[in-house]
């Protein structure tokens, strides 16, 4: 009786859409109409299988707009706990690395709670959340290799797509905003691509998340054919990350590479030092001045991040307990009270950022969090005997630690695509400890 009660329960939201769907047929004109159809059955296949969600999920996220991102990721999240009405569920994986998690959620919150201005807070505490809650019913729901090898090629697919646009801005020739290059340092460069991210910056904190992963692909891969589409995908990823002029993306995915030869085979590193080195005097000469202005204190835009950075360390100092407040819009408003002729929405540094905003304990608590990861995932995944988790967990591991070294001269964790494709990232590593025990190989 019991069971099928709830069978009976679980129609309703079926039935109720069914007769919304019909009233509609009878109130709208026929293009939003057919514009409610797809809607409607989108709907249905998430409602079946939510792992259908889960996939157009990773693809969607760098092409909508992002409160659309935040409304599917809020769906999600509610289609998750209606069906979880009927089943048992397992919000987090019950390993050490889910403390620091609920943790920093914890004290975003808290954060958001104690700020200067609490609807300012509010914008990115819904976006974290929403990142969060994409986390556990990821990991609820991909609970294979197959699901999973699927779910992280949908990811390098949308990737790919995203800098193919990348490499058709380069050929047109995009403008290229003043603020974004010194021209005096740095002659001849006429175009940094953006894709569809609205800022080079942000395209390659985006495109070095996902090179690893379509190594990983390319590195596991045993068919010859697998191997050629992602030696493409990568080499395409590569190029376009080239291409925004980046320089924080480029140290990033060195960064990212090194972590990832060193997880996966440490032998490469000997021959990957000189190649790398020799690389140098293949590359053009505005490329090689834009990596050398790194060092160059003159260059516009490393004089200005100086600037806001010494700004930033004088916020800590005084707000060192709890921080300002959760999110840009308490910084921006605390920023600008202390000089008022260089507004900055961000301290172009993702520790001194959190620190500013959440204190030092809040800074704490997100380290520990990215420590532990590491830790468990290392030990677990990457020096577990599973061949295709081991590669997998290297090149999320990679990803997110490319991510984090860019983070060194950007808030990485500032624009809501940014922010939830590092939770997806996480919860691929959470969903590979729930499986790494699983299913055989696969080819």
């Amino acid at each position: 009786m019991v069971v099928e009660y709830f069978k009976r329960r679980e129609l309703i939201l079926p039935v109720g859409f069914g007769i919304l769907f019909s009233l509609i047929y009878y109130k709208l004109p026929l293009n939003y109409f057919a514009v409610a159809m797809i809607g409607f059955i989108a709907v249905a296949m998430v409602l079946y299988d939510i792992r259908v969600g889960i996939f157009a999920g990773v693809f969607i996220v760098p092409f909508l707009p992002d409160m659309l991102n935040l409304l599917y990721m809020i769906f999600l999240v509610g289609v998750f706990f209606y069906k979880g009405l009927f089943k048992e569920i397992n919000p987090l994986t019950k390993d050490s690395v889910d403390l620091p998690i609920i943790l920093f959620g914890i004290v975003i919150i808290l954060s958001t709670i104690t700020s200067i201005n609490i609807t300012g807070s509010f914008r990115d505490l819904a976006i974290h959340l929403a990142g969060l809650g994409f986390l556990v019913v990821l990991i609820n729901n991909i609970k294979t290799k197959e699901d999973f090898n699927k779910l992280v090629t949908i990811i390098v697919i949308a990737g790919t797509l995203v800098a193919l646009y990348g490499l058709y801005q380069y050929v047109v020739g995009v403008e290229m905003e003043d603020k974004w290059l010194d021209t005096a340092n740095n002659p001849g460069i006429t175009t940094r691509v953006y894709s569809v991210f609205g800022n080079p910056n942000i395209l390659a904190e985006y495109l070095i998340m996902l090179i690893p992963i379509s190594v990983s692909l390319f590195w596991y891969s045993k068919r010859l054919h697998k191997k050629i589409i992602f030696l493409g995908t990568s080499f395409i990823l590569m190029l376009t990350l080239i291409l925004t002029l980046s320089r924080g993306g480029w140290v990033g995915f060195a960064f990212g590479m090194l972590v990832f030869v060193l997880l996966v085979e440490k032998r490469l590193l000997l021959s990957l030092i000189p190649l790398g080195l020799g690389a140098v005097y293949f590359l053009p000469p505005t490329i090689l001045n834009r990596i050398l202005s790194i060092k160059n204190l003159g260059d516009s835009s490393n004089a200005y991040r100086i600037k806001i950075w010494r700004i930033t360390l004088d916020i800590i100092r005084d707000y060192w307990v709890a921080g300002v407040g959760f999110g840009y819009v308490p910084f921006k408003q605390t920023f600008e009270s202390y000089i008022r002729t260089m507004p900055a929405y961000h301290a172009h540094n993702s520790y001194l950022e959190i620190a500013a905003e959440m204190g030092i304990p809040g800074l704490v608590v997100f380290l520990m969090f990215i420590f532990i990861l590491y830790k468990y995932a290392i030990r677990k995944l990457v020096d577990g005997k599973d061949n295709y988790i081991r590669i997998m967990a290297a090149g999320v591991l990679s990803g997110i630690g490319g991510l984090l070294a860019h983070g060194a001269v950007e808030n990485v964790l500032y624009l809501p695509k940014i922010i939830i494709t590092f939770w997806t990232l996480v919860a691929f590593i959470l969903a590979l400890m729930r499986i790494s025990d699983g299913s055989k190989e696969i080819s």
